[in-house]
């Protein structure tokens, strides 16, 4: 029964391989110029050993994006420059434009200024600099970790998703997270060292928190510890950063600053972007 079991798992991760494989393969084989937005979670480290496997870290042919928000853990940038290593590519850096560190940041809007405007932080620190470097990247198409099993926002999400502009590769839409760590562990894929003291996820240090290990591998279980104690406008639990929501408008503003007058407070604080923070 155990043999049993042990053939599935591997049979069912087979699969999911080969299908990543593929999902990669086409974006370098269709598109101009595919970028993969790498925040060191577990499912992206599945995504840069294949990257790897496959030599498109060694050839540049896909970029890897990582964004800075100035709030991650100290663990975050130095694996980073680890993983940089390892791998043997330059990830492309961007952080909150206009400013080089987290107390630039402060000296403007004040310590801990997102438990005041949680939105206004979002659009500074994550939602700008990721639209930014996919701009500044040229990325036709976004490769990315997200999984239906992550919950209710992502549950109906396939590999391909058409975008206009820019595509999504979602490679691990039908992984779970216990697929994840079981490729992992069968891989020896080096992995976040923050997972070893309890976090299934990892983002910033404000907000993120360890999980006991016996809720990880629920439905949804990998975020449980995310946006700990944030809400949205309208009260409901935050369950995302808006990132992977397009900017609702493109830059309102002419080289000499101008513009229409409607951008809101944090366009006009992110260079005239205005965000639809989902």
């Amino acid at each position: 029964m155990k043999e049993m079991i042990l053939d599935s798992k591997r049979e069912r991760l087979g699969h999911l391989e080969s299908q990543a494989f593929k999902s990669l393969k086409y974006a370098v084989e269709n598109m101009n110029h595919p970028v993969f937005p790498c925040a060191l979670i577990a499912g992206d480290m599945v995504i840069l050993e294949l990257l790897h496997r496959l030599g498109y870290l060694a050839s540049g042919e896909v970029q890897v994006m990582f964004v800075d928000t100035f709030h991650l853990f100290n663990e975050t940038i130095d694996f980073m420059k680890a993983t940089e290593d390892h791998y043997g590519f330059k990830a492309n850096w961007f952080h909150a434009e206009g400013f080089e560190n987290k107390a630039e940041i402060e000296e403007k809007y004040g310590i801990d200024f997102w438990k005041d405007d949680l939105k206004l932080y979002d659009s500074i620190c994550k939602v700008e600099p990721y639209w930014r470097g996919l701009k500044t990247l040229e990325a036709d198409v976004v490769i990315n970790g997200r999984r239906r099993d992550h919950g209710f926002d992502r549950a109906f999400i396939d590999v391909y998703e058409p975008g206009g502009e820019i595509d999504k590769i979602n490679t691990l839409a039908y992984w779970t997270f216990e697929d994840v760590w079981d490729y992992i562990q069968d891989e020896g894929i080096a992995y976040h060292p923050l997972h070893d003291q309890g976090y299934p996820s990892i983002g910033d240090e404000k907000d993120t928190i360890p999980v006991p290990k016996e809720k990880w591998f629920e439905y949804a279980g990998e975020r449980l510890g995310r946006f700990n104690g944030l809400t949205n406008d309208d009260g409901s639990t935050k369950t995302e950063c808006g990132i992977h929501a397009r900017p609702s408008a493109e830059e309102t503003r002419d080289e000499d600053g101008g513009g229409n007058g409607s951008s809101s407070s944090a366009a006009s604080d992110t260079g005239g972007f205005t965000f639809e923070i989902l």
